[in-house]
């Protein structure tokens, strides 16, 4: 027990294993088959003491699949090179990222400032994300040969790049897990405890959102990651026949879907200030009105998060409706006004 303890404190970060995956990738010429990654990519292989165990190996692979899954949604062009004698057969496949889909524009150089500035997101990345890793990729960062100034790099913020029930929710998928938390929701007193099948973790109107089976309430539920305020605790083994042979993309993907939908059907329409910062953020359909405003058109899944949003750029955005939201930002910037002058909101 005390081994498998310090096993799973090890485990790097997901940033940290893809960080390392596209470092491996990029380096092979002739590509790398998934036998190749498990053996040799940090974050498959440590993965665990007994790593040859059917469950172990069923992680890796799943991981495997969302790794390359996120790589591609961030823009990396992961090759796939079938092998002559199996086409199709992905344990033969082999997997690499070319380099001239993704190096630097050729002549691009970078001065001290800039290098510094290359530097400092590399490290605002340090906690809870690629950690050392990101450390060895500012070391290439720096081989390209530009100087940088130092006492710049003293000031990097730290700053968490997900939420801090993300980590715990994607080992419970990987796992087939189920887990419990606390999830505070807007309009009721407390937080409540959920107890839920993850089933996906998906990225939408910039917040990041657990897709689900809510197993008292025997029903698919999304929830907000923001809104969880405990960490999540696994308690059990997930039901596998409850959605056989379907995977995490899957479910991730009719989410997305499902969230578009919702979007399509709840529109709110603003007016914002003409050259504002709101102009350029709440893009949207635009149109001219009369004076310095514009007219937007936006969707939400969300009234509240909007409203949360919407209120942040104060005076530069009316709320034209719908008439709940218009009542929700109201709300906000009294309250605003309140912690700031003593008067009742």
């Amino acid at each position: 027990m005390t081994h498998e303890r310090t096993d799973r404190a090890k485990a790097p970060a997901a940033a940290e294993r893809q960080f390392s995956l596209i470092l491996a990738l990029l380096t092979t010429e002739r590509g790398l088959t998934k036998s190749d990654v498990f053996e040799t990519v940090h974050g498959y292989a440590d993965d665990s003491r007994d790593s040859t165990s059917p469950t172990a190996a069923s992680a890796r692979e799943k991981r495997f699949e969302r790794d390359k899954a996120e790589l591609r949604d961030l823009g990396v062009p992961l090759e796939v090179i079938d092998d002559p004698s199996a086409a199709g057969n992905n344990q033969l496949a082999r997997y690499r990222v070319p380099r001239g889909g993704f190096a630097m524009p050729a002549g691009l150089e970078f001065d001290a400032d800039e290098t510094s500035l290359l530097s400092l997101a590399a490290q605002v990345w340090r906690e809870g994300s690629v950690s050392q890793e990101s450390r060895r990729g500012l070391m290439k960062l720096k081989a390209l040969g530009a100087r940088t100034h130092e006492d710049l790099i003293g000031v990097a913020p730290r700053l968490r790049a997900r939420d801090a029930a993300f980590e715990p929710l994607s080992t419970a998928i990987e796992q087939g897990r189920t887990v419990s938390f606390s999830y505070s929701k807007p309009g009721e007193d407390g937080a409540g405890v959920r107890r839920v099948e993850p089933l996906a973790l998906v990225f939408a109107d910039g917040n990041w959102l657990l897709v689900s089976y809510d197993l008292d309430r025997a029903s698919e539920r999304m929830f907000l990651l923001s809104r969880i305020v405990s960490a999540p605790r696994q308690i059990g083994s997930a039901d596998v026949s409850r959605y056989p042979g379907v995977t995490a993309e899957q479910h991730a993907a009719r989410a997305l879907e499902e969230l578009a939908e919702l979007a399509g059907r709840q529109r709110a329409r603003l007016e914002v200030r003409e050259g504002s910062d709101a102009e350029v953020r709440l893009r949207g359909d635009t149109r001219a009105t009369s004076g310095p405003w514009l007219g937007v058109e936006l969707g939400y899944t969300d009234v509240g998060l909007l409203a949360d949003r919407i209120a942040s750029f104060g005076p530069e955005v009316r709320v034209i409706s719908p008439p709940e939201l218009r009542g929700l930002v109201a709300s906000r910037l009294a309250w605003v006004v309140s912690a700031h002058t003593g008067a009742p909101s």
